[in-house]
């Protein structure tokens, strides 16, 4: 059999939801849905097509202050989302927290905080050392964006009559939304974490901690007494370990699994886990490094043809699954490589 390997990358594959947002006239917004954690906390659980393109966000609110946790990819829908926070919120924003440097998770900051700019950016302090890189992606987003209207432009004079005015339409729409994200900054963050930090919502203290798994720089969260995780792609139930720690990264899915207090866990793709549920992902990065360890002479083909069915079975039981685990196993396989 031979194996056909996708040459997208991670950051292509956020592009495609983008153009996507850039050109549509629907409001996007309204799929995301709302779940109430406890009083004090609510999951904004991306919708199931997206979850490979676009994260979830984590809204906690305590007496005096509000925390928002990571934004979407989605620059309208953050939009829509700053501005349902206003009618939704009894107290101020007081925090943005980004898990970690991918743009689904922190360039829509920008457009937060145009919304909300006494809210306070908190970020890993690796994230913090290379912030103007992020801030440059932010503008060459708005740059890819660009060229994709023009193009767009360019193909109206082949579309029929009907199609060129509906195009049209959909194109004036991306114009001003470019105009107007052009306007919004990346503003660096206020608060930079290097150790683990409380702080206190109002009667509700959350716990912050920095670690280097899912990338070199997340964050995770800890609210009601250590009960909910708020782990962003760390425990994702299909990781992405193209950036990853992998090492470390196992040992505190290891940690997690271990904890006694941990009884919800909110991840920054999909739904809600449980503890038995994240066996999976430890699984699967631990097969990672393994296999690669295990058959260095073996080509990433080879490793990928290769890989244990044990591990990568539960992810070909759904579509969506089975087409976004080729390309994990493909990243994670190269990242474990580059560690050897």
């Amino acid at each position: 059999m031979k194996l056909n390997i996708s040459n997208i990358t991670y950051s292509t594959c956020k592009y495609l939801l983008l153009t996507y947002t850039l050109l549509s006239v629907k409001n996007t917004y309204a799929a995301v849905t709302w779940n109430t954690i406890n009083p004090n906390i609510q999951f904004l659980k991306q919708q199931d097509k997206l979850r490979f393109y676009d994260s979830n966000q984590v809204l906690i609110e305590g007496e005096k202050c509000a925390l928002l946790v990571d934004t979407s990819a989605n620059f309208a829908a953050v939009e829509q989302l700053a501005e349902d926070l206003k009618k939704r919120l009894k107290t101020p924003l007081c925090y943005l927290v980004a898990t970690h440097y991918h743009d689904d998770h922190l360039l829509g900051m920008a457009v937060m905080q145009s919304f909300y700019p006494d809210a306070k950016l908190i970020v890993h302090q690796q994230v913090n050392i290379n912030f103007n890189r992020y801030q440059k992606e932010y503008s060459d987003k708005l740059d890819t964006y660009e060229k994709s209207i023009e193009l767009s432009y360019q193909r109206l004079a082949n579309l029929p009559t009907d199609e060129k005015i509906k195009w049209r339409g959909k194109l004036e729409l991306a114009k001003k939304r470019l105009f107007r994200w052009r306007e919004y900054q990346l503003s660096k963050p206020k608060i930079i974490i290097d150790n683990r930090k409380t702080i206190d919502l109002g009667n509700f203290e959350i716990v912050i901690e920095p670690h280097q798994a899912h990338t070199s720089g997340d964050l995770t969260i800890m609210a009601n007494n250590g009960s909910v995780l708020i782990g962003g792609d760390i425990v994702d139930w299909l990781p992405y370990p193209g950036h990853g720690e992998l090492k470390s990264w196992q040992a505190l899915l290891k940690q997690y699994i271990n904890n006694e207090k941990i009884t919800v866990i909110l991840p920054g793709h999909g739904g809600t886990l449980t503890k038995e549920q994240l066996k999976q992902p430890l699984s699967f990065l631990t097969a990672l490094t393994e296999h690669v360890k295990n058959n260095k002479d073996q080509s990433i083909e080879q490793l990928m043809l290769s890989f244990p069915e044990s591990v990568i079975k539960p992810y070909k039981q759904e579509e969506l699954n089975a087409k976004s685990s080729n390309f994990f196993l493909q990243a994670g396989l190269n990242r474990a490589i580059s560690a050897e």
